[in-house]
């Protein structure tokens, strides 16, 4: 019984939370609310995979807008080094930057969309699965800002 507890209490205190902000592009038809956004990270130590992006009774991915969404209890994967994004529903979006923070670092990563392209199950609108890297070599200060 006391392993079990052991084991319990240091799962949870391995237990990461992501806090992932999205910035919809102020482009004509950017905007969506059909498009089961998920993620997939990659990291130094590993890949985890979030839930849907979806805030309960909030309109997400609005043009021009931010959204904030919270993903706990998921693997510590050390420093982020891509995202893969992917998308379930025949929607169109068009965003300009995803930002990821862990309660685990200090800095937060930022995965910019120079691509032009959006996301979209429907391939003749857009990109079913997306993968963004981080720039540069591996100075913090070129792709994080403070929070």
């Amino acid at each position: 019984m006391k392993f079990l507890l052991l084991c319990a209490v240091f799962s949870a205190a391995s237990a990461t939370t992501y806090t992932i902000f999205t910035h919809t592009s102020n482009i004509k038809h950017s905007e969506t609310d059909n498009i089961y956004l998920k993620m997939f990270l990659e990291g130094s130590q590993g890949n985890v995979m979030t839930g849907y992006f979806d805030n309960p009774d909030h309109d997400d991915f609005i043009k021009g807008a931010q959204d904030k969404f919270v993903f706990s209890g998921l693997a510590e994967i050390g420093e982020i080094h891509c995202i893969r994004l992917e998308v379930g529903g025949d929607d169109w979006w068009m965003f300009d930057r995803v930002i990821v923070y862990s309660n685990t670092h200090t800095f937060p990563t930022v995965f910019e969309n120079k691509t032009g392209k959006g996301l979209s199950s429907d391939t003749g609108e857009g990109l079913k699965v997306m993968r963004l890297c981080i720039e540069g070599d591996g100075d913090i200060s070129k792709r994080s800002t403070r929070r």
